[in-house]
């Protein structure tokens, strides 16, 4: 009976979270659209026109530099906690309103206090803090880190090259046995994708489109090796596993 009552127990949590997922998303797609829809509304052409003109934009940036950094800071790091919404495009608006340097210091500096933060409730309360965002399945596909020996090098790499599941290994980094003070320097890998990112957005703002366009080919190239390169590592895991339960 009492394994009946666990099992059912367990299979009401899982609901609850998957609902719980469900309606985060939607909840964020809806407003998304609102808030599109009210922009055009009100503005139409003229919000259009605006943003596709980086001399305003930064003409605003300059009028309201405490307040735009503050609200830009604050998106990104919702956009690393709340793991389903994707990062490229809050990196190429930092570079293509802020320009690349302070674009890419503003990111890093949200996904640094956002990657903390996640780290810490995870060793806190563990894998239910994952479930939040991230389907059971999904978590248990994920077999790379069952070498400790080999933990660090092996996220910072999979930080490092574009195109990795980020989002997702952020929160396993507090299953594993990594301390903060070595989470702090994996984390600085994300450098490059956020460099690439705001690169492109600054060229963009520079109306530079060839050499964004060029430089969209190469982060393409090198995000699918890093796929590739994710998935052969996961697989040959899952393999030395099994191999290791016969």
């Amino acid at each position: 009976m009492r394994r009946t009552i666990g099992d059912a127990g367990s299979l009401y949590a899982t609901r609850r979270r998957r609902i719980f997922q469900r309606y985060l998303t939607i909840g964020i797609l809806i407003s998304t659209v609102i808030a599109s829809l009210i922009i055009y509304l009100y503005w139409g052409e003229a919000a259009i026109d605006f943003f596709s003109d980086p001399i305003q934009v930064r003409s605003m940036v300059s009028r309201h530099p405490v307040s735009s950094r503050l609200i830009f800071f604050f998106a990104n790091f919702m956009q690393v906690v709340i793991a389903i919404i994707p990062g490229e495009p809050f990196e190429l608006a930092a570079g293509y309103a802020f320009g690349v340097v302070e674009g890419t210091l503003i990111c890093m500096a949200a996904i640094y206090s956002a990657s903390i933060l996640i780290f810490l409730l995870v060793k806190r309360y563990g894998r239910p803090v994952i479930e939040l965002f991230f389907e059971a399945e999904k978590i248990d596909q994920v077999r790379l880190f069952q070498r400790p020996g080999q933990l660090n090098i092996l996220m910072y790499i999979l930080l490092f090259l574009p195109g990795t599941p980020k989002d997702i290994l952020t929160y396993l980094a507090g299953l594993t046995p990594m301390r903060l003070s070595t989470w702090l320097i994996v984390i600085s890998a994300r450098l490059l994708s956020v460099v690439t990112s705001t690169v492109s957005g600054g060229l963009l703002g520079s109306q530079n489109y060839i050499y964004a366009i060029m430089v969209f080919a190469i982060t393409a190239v090198v995000a699918l090796i890093g796929i590739l390169m994710y998935n052969r590592l996961n697989k040959r895991a899952k393999q030395e596993e099994l191999r290791g339960k016969r």
